[in-house]
């Protein structure tokens, strides 16, 4: 599934831990993708801004 999405342009933006429950209780991690309709109008992939947290020493 992911490489499919990958193929058709679509990015991963998110990643939700233990965001998903099962029947029998556990829980599982979910991932988000998504394309920019930018980018599928013109066959380009954005990729998000993965570094937009700030530590104690910023």
């Amino acid at each position: 599934m992911r490489r499919t999405f990958r193929r058709c342009g679509y990015v991963k933006e998110a990643h939700y831990r233990e965001g998903w429950p099962s029947a029998d209780g556990t829980v599982h991690d979910a991932v988000g993708y998504a394309i920019l309709r930018r980018d599928w109008a013109d066959g380009t992939v954005t990729a998000p801004a993965w570094d937009d947290e700030h530590t104690a020493e910023d």
